[in-house]
């Protein structure tokens, strides 16, 4: 019979992303799963000690960007801190 194994790729480092990969790991923990999460790409952002994640109405904010995208719904004030709270 062989072990029951789980892996898991975290690739989005945003909030709404954030929790799918620890939900499932814990739940397949507790079913008897031997279980890895393997953060790649902007996944690498959960790691940090200091998380600074949001929500965002278009894109990934886990991916840093020189200059701001103008698309109408980021550029209504407040629509970025409204999505995180």
């Amino acid at each position: 019979m062989s072990e029951k194994k789980l892996a898991i790729i975290a690739t989005k480092g945003s909030l709404d992303w954030a929790y799918p990969p620890f939900i499932l790991a814990s739940t397949a923990a507790a079913l008897g799963y031997e279980v890895q999460i393997f953060c790649t790409f902007y996944g690498l952002q959960l790691l940090r000690k200091k998380l600074d994640l949001k929500m965002s109405s278009l894109g990934n904010p886990g991916m840093p960007m020189p200059m701001p995208m103008p698309v109408l719904l980021q550029a209504l004030p407040g629509m970025q801190s409204m999505m995180t709270s």
